[in-house]
C-alpha cells in the first residue's frame, strides 16, 4: 500500500470550476521540528563531506507487553517503513557511543468492543537522544472508531492497534523528516488553439504536453508560462528528476517576470512549488551523504550495498 499511498505519482483531478483545470502533484512536506535536525547530524572521518542523518532504533517498546504483545513489531515495522520513505533520515544497523537512539514508549492503551462498536485509544513517546541529551521528546495520540450492525464486521483488536501506529507514527516522521505528500495545482485558462493540452495531461503524458506547448506560435503571457511550469513539475516529480524540476523554476520565474507577480494565484502557487524544489534539493543532497553511512556500515557487516537501504 506504500506505493499507493506515498509514491502515487502525479494523480490527476481535471475540473472545470475556479480559474482553471486543476491537477494533483507529488509533493514534500517540511519536518516540522527542523530546528532540531541538527542534533541527529553525525559528522565521521570515514564519511564523505557533509555530516550523515541517521539513528539506531531500540526495538523495544516500552510497556508494549503490558497492553499488546503485538505492539512492539507493528511500531517498529511502521516506523521504519514511513522513516525510509525518503530516506533523509536513514537507520543506522549498528549502535555505539555516538549513535542518534530512537526509543518509544507506550504511554496509554484503552481498547474496548461493544456489540456493534469497536473503539482504541493509544498514546506513545518517542524519545532521540545521544548519550544523556534527550534532544527530543515527543508524544502523540489516536483514537480509533468503528461501528457495524454485524459485529463479525468489525475490526480486530490488532487490526485498530495497527491504524492507531500509523497515524501516530506519521506524526512523529513528519516532525522530523519530509514527507511525500499531494498538493493542488490549478491552472490558468488556456487559449483555445492550447485546449489540447489537457488531453496529453489526462492522459499523463506530459512530455507531448510539454512539446505541445513549445510548438504554440501565439502570445506567450504569464499565463502560459505558468501552466507550462506545472506541466513541468508534473513530469518532474513523476521520477524526483531535478533537471525538469529546474525547468519548472525556470517557467515559473518567467510567468512572475511577465506580470504574475501582481497574481495571486501565480505567487501562491510559486511560493508552493519554491518551497517543494528547495526541500526536495536538500534530501536528494542529504541522501547521497547518507549513502556513504550506508556503504561504510555494510562494509562492516559484510552485507551487500543495498541491505540496509
Amino acid at each position: 500500500m506504500k506505493s499507493i499511498l506515498y509514491v502515487v505519482i502525479a494523480m490527476f483531478i481535471l475540473q472545470g470550476c475556479g480559474s482553471g483545470p486543476k491537477i494533483v502533484v507529488p509533493s514534500y512536506s517540511a519536518p516540522r521540528e527542523a530546528a532540531k535536525l541538527t542534533k541527529i547530524e553525525t559528522k565521521d572521518e570515514f564519511i564523505a563531506k557533509g555530516a550523515y542523518m541517521a539513528l539506531w532504533l531500540d526495538p523495544n517498546v516500552i510497556n508494549a507487553k503490558k497492553y499488546n504483545k503485538a505492539i512492539s513489531g507493528m511500531m517498529v515495522a511502521t516506523i521504519k517503513e514511513q522513516l525510509t520513505q525518503t530516506n533523509f533520515i536513514v537507520l543506522d544497523p549498528i549502535q555505539d557511543e555516538n549513535s542518534v537512539i530512537l526509543t518509544t514508549k507506550v504511554l496509554s492503551y484503552v481498547y474496548k468492543k461493544e456489540k456493534r462498536k469497536a473503539s482504541l485509544y493509544m498514546e506513545v513517546s518517542f524519545t532521540l537522544s545521544r548519550g544523556a541529551d534527550e534532544f527530543l521528546v515527543k508524544k502523540y495520540h489516536a483514537r480509533k472508531l468503528r461501528m457495524a450492525n454485524d459485529p463479525s464486521l468489525l475490526p480486530s483488536k490488532n487490526d485498530l492497534t495497527q491504524d492507531a501506529i500509523k497515524q501516530i507514527v506519521r506524526y512523529f516522521i513528519s516532525d522530523i523528516s519530509p514527507l511525500k505528500t499531494n498538493q493542488l495545482r490549478e491552472f490558468k485558462p488556456f487559449p483555445d488553439k492550447l485546449k489540447p493540452t489537457l488531453s496529453y495531461v489526462r492522459a499523463k503524458n506530459y512530455t507531448d504536453a510539454i512539446n505541445f506547448m513549445l510548438a504554440y506560435k501565439g502570445e506567450k503571457d504569464k499565463n502560459f508560462y505558468y501552466n507550462l511550469a506545472i506541466i513541468y513539475e508534473a513530469k518532474a516529480s513523476k521520477n524526483e528528476d531535478l533537471k525538469f524540476l529546474r525547468f519548472a523554476k525556470l517557467n515559473y520565474n518567467k510567468a512572475v517576470e511577465l506580470g504574475g507577480a501582481d497574481d495571486e494565484l501565480i505567487m501562491k502557487t510559486k511560493a508552493r512549488f519554491d518551497r517543494f524544489y528547495n526541500l526536495i534539493n536538500k534530501t536528494k543532497k542529504q541522501q547521497k551523504i547518507n549513502n556513504s553511512l550506508i556503504k561504510d556500515r555494510n562494509s562492516l557487516l559484510g552485507g551487500s550495498d543495498n541491505e540496509y537501504e
